[in-house]
């Protein structure tokens, strides 16, 4: 087998792109994966209510109690008081609402997050690769009526769609969508007329040669998260998933959501005329589905035993879209 210092020195002659070893997980039952998964020094308390959120409260009624909620957090290493500090962040910013029921409390979506949430979802669980027929929509914040906070705020939402901004002021969508910017104005409460172009670029091959897009667009973030789904491909080939326990498949199914989350929120998703060679998502996506439906009946069930919750759509049935990508040659393929 080849070394690490072997490797690196074939990757600096051959610039080729370096891939460190995968840390293997002695085991995944659910201890372990705790233990590991609680390790991770690039969680957060927020993201991760947010994901569990997304993919385990929303899809089974939308509404959970607050000490249910700690124990679904606990195993990835916040505590009762980060969790609940969190909540009150994320309540006050408009996420999240919350009542009293008697000494208890019982979390569900702000009427202003379920259409972000709707949106997130679609991203997530659903990958498609419409034809792209080369148009681009142009978004003009400068000029019009809107103030710096209105502009900042819509660049910032128009950014999490796939937009890129080309120059201050004009942020770029490779697709034709007018009505996203505008959908977007009105949801945050902007009623200012905002210029909207639907057009093509013109030599766009030649400007794609010559790295435009990889430039104009953050490919580096979306394919770093990607890679870090991937990672669990490696970490889970020897182990039927469909033998492991409630709680653990929980974990597990959790983390590689989060991860993809994470990568399908920051991937512009642009077509593959525009991508770079061997553009990772797919595989991602491929592999989350598959290891999502091996692991959805068990999580299901601790779900609903541990918390009262049950999807109304199952676990497996939730990923669609262009996920039956093969594995490349020499890549491990889970069971």
């Amino acid at each position: 087998m080849e070394s690490v210092a072997a490797q690196a020195i074939r990757v600096i002659s051959t610039g080729a792109r370096y891939a460190p070893p995968v840390p293997r997980i002695p085991s995944l039952d659910a201890d372990t994966l705790a233990e590991h998964f609680g390790a991770r020094d690039d969680l957060s308390a927020r993201s991760m209510l947010v994901t569990i959120f997304g993919d385990a409260v929303v899809p089974a009624g939308g509404e959970i109690w607050l000490a249910d909620l700690i124990e679904l957090c606990a195993p990835f290493g916040f505590n009762h008081r980060l969790v609940r500090t969190s909540l009150s962040r994320l309540t006050a910013e408009g996420w999240f609402a919350t009542e009293r029921v008697g000494r208890r409390s019982r979390y569900r979506l702000a009427a202003s997050a379920i259409e972000e949430f709707a949106d997130a979802e679609e991203r997530i669980y659903h990958l498609r690769a419409p034809a792209w027929d080369g148009r681009w929509t142009f978004a003009l914040l400068d000029g019009g009526r809107l103030d710096r906070a209105e502009r900042d705020t819509l660049r910032g939402s128009l950014r999490w769609q796939g937009f890129a901004q080309l120059a201050p002021g004009i942020l770029a969508l490779p697709r034709s969508a007018p009505g996203t910017v505008h959908r977007l104005a009105r949801r945050l409460g902007i009623t200012a007329p905002i210029p909207v172009v639907v057009g093509e670029v013109s030599e766009l091959a030649a400007l794609v040669a010559d790295g435009w897009t990889t430039t104009s667009f953050d490919l580096d973030a979306p394919r770093r998260r990607y890679d870090d789904v991937l990672v669990h491909r490696s970490r889970t080939t020897a182990v039927d998933l469909r033998t492991l326990e409630g709680r653990a498949a929980f974990l597990l199914r959790t983390m590689v959501v989060h991860d993809l989350r994470r990568a399908r929120l920051s991937d512009p998703d642009l077509p593959d005329e525009l991508l770079p060679p061997d553009w990772p998502a797919q595989r991602a996506f491929a592999f989350a589905a598959t290891l999502y439906r091996r692991l959805g009946p068990a999580s299901d069930d601790w779900l609903d035993r541990v918390a009262g919750l049950r999807p109304a759509t199952p676990a497996a049935e939730r990923f669609s879209g262009d996920d039956a990508v093969p594995a490349q040659r020499g890549e491990p393929v889970i069971r």
